[in-house]
């Protein structure tokens, strides 16, 4: 379905038309404009990067606002699933991701979220105000009294937190679920979930319909397309020149491929994988693959989020290690590899543990000589390759 010539209505499958939800904000073009500042305030969006295969990715931050940007940003990551797209956690603050899939999905989601977010926002905010009631009430006065003021910000910020995130599944959920009713008996703070559940239920719209076309083409309109990395992947030569592996006159196979780790130290701004990284080891094993490749090869950084980059590369710098929800997988290394045509590729991986475990699994008969050695024997091993390049470029 394009989203060229879409307007309001939507068509439902009994074959009625109904309004598209989050879509009308009323009451004139004051409180239009009001609401389409506090959506702005949500998330930040970079510009679309358009990509091989008619895919797109796209960068969101999420402002810290009171501590709510890692609850939104994960929220986010909730609402990718109905829009078929893939968001990863770029930092380890929680409040940066990557969403990557089709790219007119990539915009749709990307024009629908921060209405999606304000909905939820709306009904957390009637669940908290609730909640505010009960702790007034006499019943309750020696309850809230006894936790002091520390106590009673801290039990009210859980409770949103929780009804928040309730809410956020109700809403992703693809039909109004069947939530229990609030027991009469209890307090409502012992009930986040169950009170969030019946609020979401009771305000459930079909996200997937909650763009705005015109907000979706504009992203699509404005889209950076982006070369795509098995086109050209560029090699380190000898005077740090930068040489085409594809081009015509450099067959794919002349020299090998080398892959080294990348690094927690980073430069503090976006910049090419080959500069980005600042990690000593990485550094080390730079130099050396350096010297390995100087005759002809390439050069890959193996990142536990991006998979294989190119050192021409241009990333944003990030947080995230192989023990972090999102890391990329075997399968889509091995894809990537595909991809870049170095299925069968002569491999050198100098790498250390998680990422020979996962490379190997990609080039089983790659070449690995830092394998179960200690980070000092590494280094000897690093600098014993630089200066013989010639022997460990060539040898089996």
């Amino acid at each position: 379905m394009g989203l060229r010539g879409e307007g309001q209505d939507i068509r439902r499958e009994d074959g009625t038309t109904a309004r598209r939800p989050l879509w009308d904000t009323g009451w004139g073009p004051e409180r239009a404009a009001n609401y389409a500042a506090r959506c702005v305030r949500y998330v930040d969006t970079d510009r679309l990067q358009l990509r091989a295969h008619g895919r797109a990715a796209v960068r969101l931050d999420f402002p810290y606002a009171a501590g709510h940007g890692p609850q939104r940003a994960e929220a986010a990551r909730t609402v990718a699933a109905r829009f078929g797209v893939e968001a990863r956690q770029l930092d380890r603050a929680g409040r940066a991701l990557r969403v990557t899939g089709p790219a007119e999905d990539v915009a749709r989601y990307a024009a629908a979220l921060p209405r999606v977010l304000d909905h939820a926002e709306q009904l957390t905010s009637w669940a908290a105000r609730m909640y505010g009631e009960c702790t007034r009430r006499p019943q309750h006065a020696d309850r809230f009294e006894a936790l002091g003021t520390g106590g009673r910000r801290a039990a009210a910020a859980y409770f949103r937190a929780a009804a928040f995130r309730r809410i956020v599944q109700v809403l992703t959920g693809p039909q109004p679920a069947a939530v229990p009713e609030v027991h009469p008996a209890l307090p409502l703070w012992e009930q986040a979930e169950t009170l969030a559940g019946v609020l979401g239920e009771y305000g459930w719209v079909e996200i997937r319909d909650a763009y705005d076309p015109a907000a979706a083409l504009q992203l699509l309109d404005a889209a950076e397309q982006v070369e795509a990395p098995a086109v050209r992947w560029p090699v380190a030569a000898a005077h740090g020149e930068q040489l085409a592996l594809f081009d015509p006159a450099t067959p794919a196979t002349a020299g090998p491929v080398v892959v080294i780790p990348c690094s927690g130290p980073k430069l503090d701004h976006a910049a090419p994988a080959g500069q980005l990284y600042t990690g000593p080891l990485h550094a080390h094993a730079r130099r050396t693959a350096d010297a390995l490749t100087a005759h002809g090869g390439t050069v890959l950084v193996l990142s536990a989020l991006h998979g294989f980059l190119p050192l021409g590369q241009v990333i944003e710098p990030y947080d995230h290690t192989w023990k972090d929800a999102g890391s990329i997988t075997v399968e889509e290394l091995r894809a990537q590899a595909e991809e870049m045509g170095l299925a069968d590729a002569d491999v050198v991986l100098l790498t250390p543990g998680q990422y020979t475990q996962r490379a190997a699994a990609v080039w089983p008969q790659a070449r690995t000589p830092l394998a179960h050695l200690g980070i000092g024997r590494q280094r000897g091993r690093l600098t014993a390759m630089r200066e013989h390049a010639d022997h460990y470029a060539t040898a089996a």
